[in-house]
């Protein structure tokens, strides 16, 4: 569930009150064949994402305060203030670190280089079950876009991860890809606006 702005002043119900924090920063990659997503974990989640950052990300498994009667503008602050501290002032991962260990870590994997980000496309913070954690979580997810990358025709035949296209032309966008499911923060596509940036900064492929 993303917490929209007509949700912050809304206190959390106590039944998904957060027990953990967690973060991704994504890398939207869009060609012509559409834009590029994985099945990371199909045994474990099933489910298409674009990449996303797997390593140095902001984590905490023991999320806990003693008022749990909070909005959820109160909780996004909260969650503001421990990033900040933790992973930001005392890591050293702010913006320009974060996006520099994202291209690290999807040139590693996909044995590919030269990847530049153009523009950032989206943050928000969302609330949901993890499964793998058996808890609620609250994340903060950011979003942005490579306009560049050297060996893309390599990328599109990568055999790391299942790897599907997602066309851009449908709104809005399906809820799955050859049976399995997307990743629910790729609503955001459903904005128009964002879906021209996107198009803006399509990379092309060599036929």
């Amino acid at each position: 569930m993303i917490i929209t702005t007509d949700m912050l002043d809304k206190k959390v119900p106590s039944e998904i009150f957060p027990g953990r924090l967690d973060s991704a920063t994504d890398l939207y990659i869009y060609t012509d064949k559409g834009l590029v997503l994985y099945n990371v974990k199909p045994t474990t989640w099933n489910v298409l994402y674009p990449f996303f950052q797997q390593n140095n990300k902001f984590t905490m498994n023991d999320f806990n305060v003693e008022n749990k009667e909070l909005t959820y503008k109160e909780l996004i602050d909260i969650y503001k203030d421990i990033y900040t501290m933790q992973y930001e002032i005392e890591k050293g991962f702010d913006e320009e670190r974060r996006k520099q260990v994202l291209i690290e870590e999807f040139d590693e994997i996909f044995g590919v280089n030269g990847t530049t980000i153009s523009e950032k496309l989206d943050s928000h913070y969302e609330l949901k079950y993890s499964k793998s954690q058996n808890i609620y979580t609250l994340y903060y997810l950011e979003s942005y876009i490579a306009n560049e990358i050297n060996g893309i025709d390599k990328l599109l035949n990568q055999k790391v991860y299942q790897q599907e296209f997602l066309n851009l032309e449908e709104c809005p966008i399906p809820k799955e890809i050859n049976g399995v499911k997307l990743v629910d923060s790729l609503s955001l596509l459903n904005d128009t606006e964002k879906v021209d940036i996107l198009k803006s900064n399509k990379i092309e492929t060599i036929e």
